[in-house]
């Protein structure tokens, strides 16, 4: 795919829609942290997000690294990169 030309004729166009509703951050470190979580309540099916907010991004960070460490830290896991 690199080096190769583009063809501008076979691209389709798009709309870019501006999502309503979501939470806010005022610390723009935190962005990718509430996109995270936004996506995982949304997948769940979670309706409630008021906890996503800038006073409780620190838990969420902890929580979130706790997480992906069991995750990757699970023994099924750990066999299967050994493979």
């Amino acid at each position: 795919m690199m080096n190769e030309e583009i063809n501008f004729n076979d691209i389709v166009p798009f709309q870019v829609k501006k999502a309503e509703g979501l939470r806010k951050t005022k610390l723009s470190f935190n962005c990718g942290l509430f996109v995270v979580k936004m996506l995982e309540c949304r997948s769940l099916g979670l309706k409630k997000r008021s906890s996503i907010n800038d006073d409780t991004a620190m838990d969420l960070r902890r929580k979130l690294c706790c997480e992906m460490y069991d995750l990757f830290m699970d023994k099924d896991f750990q066999e299967g990169c050994r493979r």
